[in-house]
């Protein structure tokens, strides 16, 4: 019994040694051969602008058109339904250094005269925008204008006011211009809706 305790006891001891021994590293061997390619990862999720895009449309709200305007997107512009439209109306303009100064406002818009509240609003799918003038009291030709000029911006759903990149200040048209890098031409016809409630008296005094 103890002969057999002393042969484990020395086999021990020399798998230690054997074990804590380390010799000098070898010479790298040559690289192996190029594993098989990969399957192909699934396509990115559509559905979706990448980009804004913007429409600048000048156009008349009275009873014929029964105070509407539907402007329908152009085809070759894709435009999703996770997509957002946002609108802005040429509210007013005022003089900086001598060159008027276009103020914008986000629709809807609420207006309050000596005959109740008149707003504009909008409604939009993926094939066009409809924007609307009602009131608390009847539409006439008081209420009728001519030139209003108005800008549709289509956002991605992430960039949108609930989306998950809604870090833009979306009341302030010049700060969404800048943050979409929105090419604007310039206005040559249309004025801006203060200064049509100024003719038709409705505006506030």
């Amino acid at each position: 019994m103890k002969k057999y305790t002393f042969n484990a006891m020395v086999w021990l001891i020399l798998a230690c040694i054997l074990w804590n021994c380390k010799g000098d590293p070898g010479i790298p061997g040559a690289p192996g051969a190029p594993g098989p390619t990969g399957p192909q990862g699934p396509a990115g999720q559509a559905g979706s602008q990448t980009v804004a895009l913007m429409y600048e449309r000048i156009f008349d709200l009275n009873a014929a058109n029964k105070w509407e305007m539907i402007y329908t997107f152009p085809a070759n512009d894709e435009i999703y339904l996770e997509d957002v439209a946002l609108v802005y109306l040429l509210w007013d303009q005022v003089e900086t250094d001598n060159e008027p100064l276009d103020i914008w406002r986000m629709m809807p818009v609420s207006y309050f005269n000596s005959k109740g509240i008149l707003n504009m609003n909008f409604d939009f799918s993926a094939e066009d925008v409809r924007i609307f003038l009602e009131a608390s009291y009847a539409l006439d030709t008081q209420t009728e204008f001519k030139d209003v000029v108005a800008r549709i911006v289509i956002v991605p759903a992430d960039d949108s006011p609930n989306g998950r990149k809604a870090s833009i200040n979306y009341e302030n048209f010049e700060e969404v211009k800048k943050a979409f890098d929105l090419k604007e031409t310039n206005i040559k016809q249309g004025k801006p809706f203060m200064q049509m409630l100024r003719e038709a008296q409705l505006a506030k005094k």
